[in-house]
């Protein structure tokens, strides 16, 4: 057969009856492979020796070796930093109380009891000066209360009480304290 029928008869083998591909197929000649020879012609190609292979376990091993002594490295920083950390935690709460007592003594001072003037700040940034001053920690049940935007003159001489009865004013604003919080809503 010739090759240019061989080709027409695969593409369209609908035109073909099954003798005729029968046909075809016996006259082609496919030559099978020997596995063995294939295999052992990919290995000499493909396949490193013996003595490179223990050249990259020895590379693998010392990686190995490497990576484990720089994790016991970070592990004794580590262990070390906490420490560090410690003090420098006992440190700032140290340095808060001196604030809070400097805080204290301020509010008898009336210099310092002059009206603060907010423009455009946000609520937190206010209730945070506010709270400080008060001794008071500020509690948002909603983070979005925080970012609201104000034109606000803080009266230092004015109680907490007055102070959230101000803001509870405000349509998007109400407050509420219990003992040391101002919760924000």
């Amino acid at each position: 057969m010739k090759r240019d029928e061989e080709i027409r008869m695969l593409l369209h083998p609908e035109e073909y009856t099954d003798e005729q591909l029968d046909k075809m197929l016996d006259e082609t000649n496919a030559t099978i492979p020997d596995v063995n020879e294939e295999w052992n012609r990919f290995q000499t190609q493909h396949i490193t020796p013996k003595h490179s292979r223990s050249w990259m376990q020895a590379a693998a091993i010392f990686a190995g070796v490497l990576m484990l002594s720089g994790i016991a490295y970070a592990t004794i920083q580590m262990a070390g930093s906490s420490n560090n950390k410690q003090e420098t935690v006992k440190q700032e709460a140290n340095a808060v109380m001196v604030s809070q007592q400097t805080i204290t003594e301020a509010t008898n001072d009336s210099t310092t009891l002059k009206p603060v003037v907010f423009e455009d700040a946000e609520l937190g940034t206010i209730l945070n000066e506010i709270a400080t001053f008060n001794q008071l920690e500020t509690v948002y049940k909603k983070e979005a209360s925080k970012h609201i935007r104000l034109y606000f003159t803080w009266d230092k001489t004015s109680s907490i009480d007055d102070i959230i009865d101000t803001f509870n004013k405000f349509e998007r604003i109400h407050m509420t304290r219990e003992d040391k919080k101002l919760i924000v809503e």
